[in-house]
């Protein structure tokens, strides 16, 4: 498998951030996600910072408000048809 999608790096590690914080964090925790993300060879513009901070708060929103594990739901099986072949087709004259 190739490697992650940057967005996928910085979701993971906000999940990461928000799970480990249980939901709460200090300016100094913010200040280390930060410093982890920048890791990545990200420009930290001004305006990256804020979508950060809105993906942390919205992370923090789930985390508070969606179970703690979820399961997949099953997919609904199709009822099995079976296709007669040629052979198994009897024709009456």
């Amino acid at each position: 498998m190739g490697a992650k999608y940057s967005v996928e790096q910085i979701f993971e590690q906000a999940a990461k951030f928000v799970v480990k914080q249980k939901g709460q964090w200090e300016h100094n925790d913010w200040e280390d996600f930060l410093g982890k993300i920048s890791e990545y060879q990200i420009d930290l513009n001004d305006e990256l910072i804020v979508k950060l901070g809105s993906l942390l708060e919205l992370g923090k929103y789930f985390y508070f408000n969606l179970p703690e594990t979820v399961e997949k739901k099953q997919k609904k099986t199709k009822k099995s048809t079976t296709k007669k072949s040629k052979e198994e087709t009897v024709i009456e004259e």
